[in-house]
């Protein structure tokens, strides 16, 4: 009995000393960055950080409404390929920009205040919208093609 007990502690041990990062940061923390789903584009939609009181930014797709991102988050729209109609709203205004994704292409965007009372995207480098989204917390969209 004494020494299953050992055994069973020291394969306990070794088990927690191995090295295995969360899934999660094999996914985000990683040169192995999630590609696009087969026949797909990825597109990130993406917000750097923001004062606590903030308002949200609300972003639509063809007139339909995708969410919206506070401080340091992001969301993946995982899109077919085609052209697309993206807004963001702000209190007043709102900007719009045309996107032709293509498959297995993967782009980020870059949403934030533009003034006081407008909205903007705009195109970010691969690795400055990785750093952004692995800083960042994922939230949950409207849009589902």
């Amino acid at each position: 009995m004494m020494k299953f007990l050992g055994a069973a502690l020291l394969a306990l041990s070794l088990s927690a000393c191995q090295n295995s990062p969360s899934p999660w940061y094999q996914a985000y923390g990683t040169a192995s960055f999630p590609v696009a789903k087969e026949g797909m584009a990825a597109l990130y939609l993406v917000r750097d950080t923001a004062p606590p009181d903030a308002p949200s930014i609300p972003i639509s797709m063809s007139r339909h409404p995708v969410g919206g991102l506070t401080g340091s988050t992001w969301m993946r729209l995982d899109l077919p390929p085609n052209p697309y109609d993206l807004r963001a709203f702000g209190s007043s205004e709102s900007t719009e920009l045309i996107v032709t994704v293509v498959p297995g292409e993967t782009r980020f965007l870059l949403v934030q205040p533009k003034g006081t009372s407008d909205a903007e995207l705009t195109w970010l480098s691969q690795e400055d919208g990785r750093r952004l989204v692995r800083a960042g917390t994922q939230v949950g969209g409207y849009y589902n093609p």
